[in-house]
C-alpha cells in the first residue's frame, strides 16, 4: 500500500480525530493513524495507541499527541529495515527535542493542564467534549503531524 503525503495524512487524521461520531479517534491514535497513512501501513495498528489518549488512560498525564508520537515511532522502527546503531539514540535525543519544543509552544505536557479538564471522571470528560479545550486538542495533533513527518 502507498502511503498518502503528509498533507493528505494530516487532513485525513484531523477530519477523524474532530469527528464526533463512531470514527473518532483519540490523540494518541491520531498520531499514528497520521504515521501510518504516511509510510503506507496497515492502520489496524492504530488500535496499540487506544489507551494513550486523555493523557494515559484518560488520567490527564502527557498528551496522548506525544505519547502517540512516540508510539509511532516504534512503529516506524518495526517497519524500517535499518542496519544503523545510531537510529535509536538519535530518535531519542528527537523526541526528546520534540517534547521540549512541545512545552515552548503550548505551555505544558500534561493533558490536564492542556485541556483544564479532568478527563478521568463523566462530568470532566462531558465538560471537555463541548469546550474550547477540544478545538485546542486537534491543533496539538495538527502542530505534532508536522513535526512527525521528518521524523518518518
Amino acid at each position: 500500500m502507498a502511503g498518502l503525503t503528509p498533507e493528505e495524512a494530516k487532513a485525513d487524521t484531523l477530519a477523524r480525530f474532530t469527528d464526533p461520531g463512531p470514527d473518532h479517534i483519540n490523540c494518541a491514535q491520531a498520531m499514528v493513524h497520521y504515521a501510518l497513512l504516511v509510510m503506507g501501513k496497515d492502520l489496524d495498528l492504530m488500535t496499540a495507541a487506544r489507551y494513550l489518549g486523555g493523557g494515559v488512560g484518560s488520567m490527564g498525564e502527557t498528551c496522548g499527541a506525544i505519547t502517540g508520537t512516540a508510539l509511532a515511532l516504534g512503529l516506524r522502527d518495526c517497519h524500517t529495515a535499518s542496519d544503523d546503531p545510531d537510529l535509536q539514540p538519535r530518535t531519542a535525543e528527537s523526541l526528546r527535542e520534540l517534547v521540549g519544543d512541545f512545552i515552548d509552544e503550548y505551555g505544558a505536557c500534561r493533558c490536564i493542564d492542556l485541556t483544564g479538564f479532568d478527563l478521568s471522571t463523566p462530568e470532566g470528560r462531558d465538560a471537555f467534549g463541548v469546550s474550547e479545550a477540544r478545538k485546542r486538542c486537534a491543533d496539538y495533533v495538527s502542530w505534532m503531524c508536522d513535526q512527525l513527518t521528518p521524523l518518518l
